[in-house]
């Protein structure tokens, strides 16, 4: 004698036959051109998101540097900055997150670079626009 334990059947209820959801990748783009001050560079990815951008960089900081990202949405109203720490001749890679918490998210991102003052002056920047 087999028993069956816990089997529930619903009677007339559907079986399961959608198709998978299908989704659309976050665009991505590269930061290029790179951007340099003198020895100083930063390249890599900036992954689009919905409300945010991902920027994953690879960081050489000639002196002591700060690489800073800023994000702006679809009327140009500017977000709260996101950098790294304060580097001193080395290189680095990591990811930073920057949140846009609206619909649509970022349509446009500054790298900059700081030096070790960290004063407003940037030393470099340049932009790239949400493709």
């Amino acid at each position: 004698m087999t028993a069956v334990v816990g089997a529930t059947v619903l009677a007339g209820a559907p079986i399961a036959t959608a198709a998978p959801a299908t989704t659309t990748g976050d665009p991505s783009s590269s930061i290029d051109p790179v951007l340099r001050y003198g020895a100083t560079y930063a390249a890599g990815m900036l992954r689009w998101h919905q409300r945010s951008v991902d920027v994953d960089y690879l960081f050489k900081a000639s002196n002591c540097r700060r690489l800073y990202v800023y994000a702006y949405d679809a009327n140009w109203k500017r977000w709260p900055a996101r950098s790294t720490s304060l580097h001193c001749n080395d290189v680095t890679s990591s990811t930073i997150n920057v949140p846009v918490d609206i619909a649509g998210g970022p349509r446009w991102v500054d790298l900059c670079f700081r030096d070790e003052t960290d004063s407003e002056q940037q030393l470099a920047c340049e932009g790239y626009l949400h493709p």
